[in-house]
């Protein structure tokens, strides 16, 4: 691909994800029995291979899976527009180099998931007469390892969610947002929501009874579940939702964006804050699946049936919990939740 054309790709979220049906061209491709796509760029390509093989069940899965896949093809894309020259002129040298640079970057699951969109996105290039031959038969995924996963030491996981206060730099509203960080971290630490679920999270959801103090959130395949609440989350809870008020912030959501009165911060946000408080405390930069994942192990370390810990953690097959049994050491370690 010459630099000229280069230039004129913007490698965006935006670019890849396109829909086909805003190009007069696409659409007559799709008109076609057969798709045609020798007279489209490789961006055009892109756009018909999202609209005709990923967009009908993306719509579908959850926002977790959907910034999953926008991630993954935006890295091929990129891949393509930086280092070959082009999508029909594409090697098996060039895949070889595809191949180590994901391996060499990412943890072994998100090697095997771009490599799974690659060889999807090859094989309907095949299977569409553009390339003569299937190059995807040539993605294979690498042998390498999961890496060694520590001992997870709850007293400095406690610490990381207390420290999430003090990752606020800015100065107006900077009480309202220290005590918000501070009530996500210790909503990650003490009931093991996935990402997406802490940031849909509102205040509504929280529910207080004589027995128990809960949240219901929604989780994957929009199925909701309780899980209880500590006394010191609630306890953050409330606090927020005053001082929200004292402040005259209106906003539904516990992570609200201070910049809008009805939105949550973005995962990416969220991502952030939780590795900047790791980093305080730490060499490692954390990610907020770290404390969805330790808690889970906390649980089954602690003797909590494999039952009892899918209900809580929403997994959809008790194969999945099974999972964490892993990383449950013979010494049960204790976390004071309350």
């Amino acid at each position: 691909m010459g630099e000229e054309v280069k230039n004129e790709v913007e490698i965006s979220e935006a670019a890849a994800l396109a829909f086909a049906d805003s190009r007069e061209k696409l659409l007559a491709v799709l008109e076609d029995d057969h798709l045609n796509m020798e007279a489209l760029s490789d961006l055009e390509i892109f756009e018909l291979f999202w609209a005709t093989e990923l967009f009908p069940i993306y719509s579908q899965k959850s926002p977790h899976t959907k910034r999953a896949y926008k991630q993954d093809l935006d890295y091929i894309l990129r891949f393509f527009v930086t280092k070959t020259q082009g999508v029909k002129q594409l090697t098996i040298l060039n895949l070889h180099e595809y191949l180590k640079d994901v391996h060499d970057q990412y943890a072994p699951r998100t090697v095997k998931r771009r490599n799974a969109m690659l060889r999807r996105f090859l094989r309907f290039l095949h299977v569409n007469d553009y390339h003569a031959r299937d190059l995807s038969l040539q993605v294979k995924d690498q042998m390498k390892p999961e890496p060694l996963r520590r001992e997870i030491d709850f007293d400095e996981m406690e610490a990381i969610a207390l420290a999430f206060r003090h990752t606020v730099k800015q100065k107006k509203n900077r009480e309202l947002l220290q005590l918000r960080n501070e009530t996500m971290g210790y909503l990650l630490l003490t009931t093991g929501m996935r990402a997406s679920e802490l940031l849909s999270l509102q205040f509504s959801h929280v529910h207080e009874t004589p027995s128990m103090n809960y949240i219901e959130i929604k989780g994957k395949r929009d199925k909701w579940r309780r899980i209880p609440l500590s006394k010191k989350s609630l306890h953050l809870i409330q606090r927020l939702k005053m001082s929200m008020q004292i402040e005259d912030f209106n906003n539904p959501h516990i992570c609200f964006n201070i910049q809008s009165g009805n939105d949550s911060i973005s995962y990416e946000a969220l991502r952030l804050i939780t590795q900047s408080a790791s980093l305080q405390l730490t060499t490692k930069a954390n990610s907020p699946h770290w404390f969805r994942r330790s808690f889970i192990t906390k649980l089954l370390a602690d003797g909590i049936s494999l039952y009892d810990v899918m209900k809580v953690s929403g997994h959809e097959s008790i194969q999945t919990t099974n999972k964490y049994i892993q990383d449950v050491q013979d010494k049960k370690i204790k976390i004071p939740f309350e």
